[in-house]
């Protein structure tokens, strides 16, 4: 019965089959049609293991780390059904749809094979969807571009030195489950347990609403995970994440900010990246060991002046990172960190 009910979960929130062959190949080769393909939103879904084959490419998928590495004349490269960006090397590169785990198999969007399909194999190739949809589905993308525009119409913090108002997108939840590490802990577990702390740290001691994305176990569409940011008084937003690595010796925490082509600047230096300096500096004041702050066009990020921090809490892979993120401890001294860090960006904003 149990089973029977995961089936038909599963085909609720993931749709039925639909017919959507495509042709691939490295561009003067001999297409390969592929016939496994899925119908959602509009868009095919094609199985990776077959479209690496179709351009000669290898890969494998790791049940401990949550992550698909592809072998390339470059290196490795990686997907994770968790993140909507594919890392080459120590590049990452936007995705417009995250990978996705449909009928046992995981499957990457048609704009995967169209964008980023090339530049693992270093040439051109050609794709032909023989059952295109001609009529595109209301929901996404023009509820997305809604809140993009959104953030752009916050380009101005109010002035004040005090915050008004936090977003955090709480990572992943429900089926999504993010990374898993050894001993089945999830990603979806940390950030929602940490996001709790924090919100309620925020509350109590700066006396302002926390806006989340989720508050319990269950999955969200993007329009979800934009919500909390709708509110007008929200000041900064974060999101919450970790990660998981092939070695152990991986640990600490990254911040993510958007890069230059996607801020709206207030002077010499950002908001998004005064934010993440402030975050940075209580997690090591915490001895919370910090990777750095890098900056990536990641779609989650958007675009705007809305001060904005996607964090990667600790790997996974590492037992000490993992200890943190699980135990009780570890919660509190990253939601106090980053506590702290939000509480002296508050403090030092400029007044506009």
């Amino acid at each position: 019965m149990c089973k029977l009910l995961y089936s038909l979960l599963l085909i609720v929130l993931l749709g039925t089959p639909c017919l959507a062959d495509i042709e691939l190949a490295p561009k003067g080769k001999q297409p390969q049609r592929l016939t496994d393909v899925y119908l959602m939103h509009g868009l095919s879904y094609v199985a990776l293991d077959d479209v690496l084959d179709a351009v000669s490419l290898r890969g494998h998928w790791n049940s401990v780390t949550h992550v698909y590495r592809i072998r390339t004349a470059n290196g490795w490269a990686e997907l994770s059904p968790g993140r909507q960006n594919l890392k080459i090397g120590n590049d990452f590169f936007p995705l417009k749809e995250k990978p996705r785990f449909i009928d046992g198999r995981l499957r990457v969007s048609e704009n995967f094979i169209r964008n980023q399909l090339s530049m693992l194999i270093n040439r051109p190739i050609y794709y032909r969807n023989l059952n295109p949809v001609t009529v595109q589905n209301e929901g996404d993308d023009n509820t997305l571009d809604r809140l993009f525009s959104f953030l752009l119409r916050k380009k101005k913090i109010v002035a004040g030195p005090k915050l008004r108002g936090v977003a955090i997108d709480v990572g992943h939840g429900g089926l999504d489950t993010g990374v898993i590490a050894a001993d089945g802990y999830k990603e979806k577990d940390a950030t929602l347990a940490l996001s709790a702390r924090l919100s309620k740290i925020l509350k109590m001691k700066l006396g302002i609403p926390v806006h989340l994305s989720r508050d319990d176990d269950y999955e969200l569409t993007p329009e979800q995970r934009l919500e909390p940011v709708a509110h007008e008084d929200v000041d900064a937003w974060l999101l919450l994440h970790a990660q998981g690595s092939f070695t152990e010796a991986a640990e600490g925490v990254v911040l993510f900010v958007r890069s230059s082509a996607d801020n709206l600047n207030e002077g010499p230096l950002d908001a998004s990246r005064q934010l993440a300096e402030e975050l940075k500096a209580a997690l090591e004041e915490s001895d919370v060991p910090v990777v750095g702050i890098f900056t990536s066009p990641l779609v989650p990020l958007g675009q705007g002046g809305l001060p904005t921090v996607l964090l990667e809490l600790g790997y996974l892979t590492n037992p000490v990172d993992l200890q943190r993120l699980r135990s009780s401890y570890g919660q509190q001294q990253l939601a106090q960190a980053l506590y702290t860090g939000l509480k002296k960006f508050s403090l030092n904003r400029k007044k506009n």
